[in-house]
């Protein structure tokens, strides 16, 4: 299947949104939202938080998982609405997808090991056998250290180095320090540029975590576009396994020295000194030195590649890359160079 663009919805939230806004999410209504997706509510557990939830595509179900209350909510009233009756029959909604196992509800009993005094609580282990004292990641502005100070079941209130307490779901919210284990992404939990599978229109293929908000995953797919030409297919747990595929081999490194191909030769001895633009104006400045060619582009950062010339051209590469960057310079009859931001010529050593 593919990843609904309606998870994206979650991500264009801010947080301080999202805890500020508590509207009632309606059970088995409809909501249409403003991107043309829309989504159907099941049910909502009060002990995990968690919503079992539906989307659509042209009217027909496509896609059934996970989400905190939270997340949905605060979709409303800004980014979706409760489909009207005059909706309703223009654009009818049918189909229901099976239920999956909620993995919040399993993770919860697995850690609730009963109730009792604050002093049993808290001398308890919760919900990845972490208990009070232990030092974990916590999603907070980023993934930060902080030291457990009361455990509720799968709920942790973590001290953080800046003084404040803060209350944490696992696994969502709270891991391990150091590298995950198979039983950490049994539960749902990758780290950034983990190399993972995601489910995509039904196929697993293969990504990369390039962010997360919760328990949405953003994962880089090559090869597959979510829309505007993206990438990044955002999507829940239940649709993302470790990959097992041997890692690519990184890409060939160029010595330094060689020349990246046939043809070319180094710009050493050839240009050397401070280039600027002809008339004296701002704009592109080189400074070319033994073979080495440094491009400053109007207000922008210092650009350092190897430059060789070949064709009639001034071409560069990053150190140690064959690939050339994005633009070249044409070599002019009268000695200048030709940039993207004009001639320019030798202005000082």
């Amino acid at each position: 299947m593919r990843t609904s663009t309606l998870v994206g919805l979650f991500l264009a939230m801010p947080m301080a949104g999202v805890l500020a806004q508590t509207p009632q999410l309606q059970t088995n209504v409809v909501y249409v939202c403003k991107d043309g997706q829309s989504f159907k509510v099941f049910s909502c557990d009060n002990t995990t938080g968690a919503c079992d939830y539906q989307n659509y595509k042209n009217g027909q179900a496509y896609q059934r998982g996970e989400a905190l209350r939270v997340q949905l909510a605060a979709l409303l009233p800004a980014k979706c609405h409760a489909q009207t009756p005059a909706e309703a029959q223009a654009d009818p909604h049918r189909g229901e997808i099976p239920a999956a196992p909620s993995r919040f509800k399993a993770r919860a009993g697995a850690a609730s090991g009963g109730s009792g005094s604050s002093d049993t609580v808290n001398s308890q282990t919760g919900g990845g056998g972490f208990k009070v004292g232990d030092t974990v990641r916590v999603l907070s502005d980023g993934w930060q250290e902080g030291r457990i100070v009361q455990v509720h079941g799968v709920s942790y209130v973590v001290h953080l180095p800046n003084g404040v307490d803060v209350s944490k779901l696992w696994p969502t919210e709270v891991r391990r320090l150091g590298k995950l284990t198979a039983e950490d992404h049994a539960m749902g939990q990758y780290d950034l540029h983990d190399r993972v599978q995601v489910l995509v229109n039904g196929r697993w293929m293969e990504g990369e975590i390039r962010g997360q908000n919760l328990n949405l995953y953003d994962i880089k797919v090559p090869g597959v576009d979510t829309g505007f030409g993206s990438d990044i297919v955002n999507t829940t747990p239940e649709n993302i396994r470790m990959s097992t595929t041997p890692a690519p081999a990184a890409p060939a490194q160029r010595a330094a020295g060689q020349v990246p191909k046939p043809g070319l030769t180094s710009c050493a001895g050839k240009y050397e000194g401070r280039w600027e633009h002809v008339s004296g104006m701002g704009g592109m400045k080189v400074v070319f030195r033994s073979g080495k060619a440094t491009i400053t582009e109007g207000l922008g950062g210092e650009m350092p590649f190897d430059c060789f010339t070949g064709d009639g051209k001034v071409v560069f590469y990053k150190a140690g890359s064959f690939t050339p960057f994005s633009y070249d310079f044409d070599i002019n009859n009268d000695g200048t160079l030709q940039t993207p931001l004009g001639a320019i010529k030798k202005m000082g050593n």
